[in-house]
């Protein structure tokens, strides 16, 4: 007896109810007792065994048709990615389009913006004129008052900085101090 064959044979006589040296009963080919079965299930076992089964040509097809629809599924899929990620390139290339840092493709995206953005410059421009206008206006107005002032003066002083009179505040101390009179004392 071989390695496994005493152990075999204990169990076998365990299910069949053969002991050691007497012949197993109902076991086939490759020792499975199938006595055990009902008569529906070995009508059922020949049924499936003598039904007509597909030949290896028709088998054949059968693989490389499945393969065929596998391939174009694929291939649609594949398809499909491709026009997702071209918009989302395209979403992605207009927002980008709003800084600053990409002037290749402000161009290309944004050239109603910077149209936009030249007219709010102009305006801003002349905006700004109109502003400088209105401070020189205010500027002559003033020194027609200051004018007026220094006329009405008794002293027969003006109010300009390089006066006597200024000169003599300085000196006292209640007007501004020059930086370089400051460092010397």
């Amino acid at each position: 007896m071989g390695k496994n064959q005493g152990h075999k044979q204990q169990q076998r006589s365990r299910h069949t109810g053969a002991e050691d040296g007497a012949p197993d009963v109902g076991t086939g080919e490759f020792g499975v007792d199938a006595s055990f079965h009902t008569a529906e299930w070995h009508a059922a076992r020949i049924a499936a065994l003598t039904t007509e089964r597909m030949s290896w040509e028709d088998w054949k097809k059968k693989q490389k048709d499945e393969a065929m629809a596998a391939e174009a599924q694929a291939l649609s899929e594949e398809e499909q990615m491709r026009e997702y990620r071209a918009q989302l390139d395209a979403d992605r290339a207009k927002k980008l389009s709003k800084g600053t840092n990409h002037a290749d493709l402000r161009g290309v995206v944004g050239e109603a913006k910077s149209k936009k953005r030249k007219r709010d410059k102009e305006k801003k421009k002349s905006k700004d004129k109109i502003k400088e206008k209105d401070k020189k206006r205010k500027k002559e107005k003033e020194k027609g008052k200051k004018s007026k002032r220094s006329k009405k003066d008794s002293d027969g002083s003006t109010d300009s900085d390089s006066s006597p009179q200024s000169d003599k505040d300085d000196e006292n101390g209640s007007g501004p101090v020059r930086l370089s009179e400051f460092l010397r004392s």
